[in-house]
């Protein structure tokens, strides 16, 4: 969320729909805030360090959850479009708007049907999501280098994030062969990749 936050910044900083990345990060993240603050305080997941997906399982933080996550879904891909549009000129931005669209669904997918109810379904929109927003993430951190207007701590800032995502989800793969033996260790690549 940082990620996308400090880089759709910049493409969009004079433009009042800036204000759509700042709502979709801070909804997301607060839900997910949310969601792990409840299910902590009933009991429903320890408070160091539950998967995501754990704090959104029982009633009643799936419910916020789902709300948040597939609202801010929708404006992750408001906001991706939103970026297309005022970002055409880089040669990639089609690609940026093919990934980003989808990674929007794979999130939504994730609001939606929680690990309880089918596990190979919100999995599968999890790693769409993560995937494909940490490679549009990466193209869009190089679309930023590419104008002489950034400034270059903003650039550093932008790439460090990116590479900082795509470490945590390639550990995250590497660990989820023996999910039992590095269940925390996994946690922390997806809160880390997440914020």
């Amino acid at each position: 969320m940082i990620t996308t936050f400090l880089i759709n910044m910049e493409v969009l900083s004079v433009d009042p729909l800036a204000t759509i990345i700042k709502a979709a990060c801070v909804l997301i993240s607060g839900t997910i805030l949310l969601c792990y603050g409840l299910a902590v305080c009933l009991g429903h997941v320890e408070p160091w360090l539950p998967m995501i997906s754990d704090c959104a399982v029982e009633a009643p933080e799936k419910y916020p959850f789902r709300m948040g996550i597939v609202i801010g879904a929708f404006l992750l891909g408001f906001e991706v479009v939103a970026v297309y549009n005022g970002n055409r000129a880089f040669s990639r931005s089609r690609v940026c708007l093919f990934l980003g669209c989808l990674a929007s669904c794979g999130l939504g997918i994730v609001g939606v049907v929680n690990e309880k109810e089918d596990n190979p379904v919100h999995s599968s929109g999890a790693a769409v999501f993560f995937a494909l927003y940490a490679a549009y993430t990466v193209i869009m951190a190089w679309n930023v280098t590419l104008d002489p207007k950034s400034p270059r701590w903003s650039i550093i800032l932008k790439q460090a994030c990116a590479v900082v995502t795509w470490i945590a989800l390639l550990t995250l793969g590497g660990l989820a062969t023996d999910w039992g033996k590095y269940r925390t260790y996994i946690a922390v690549c997806e809160w880390t990749a997440t914020f």
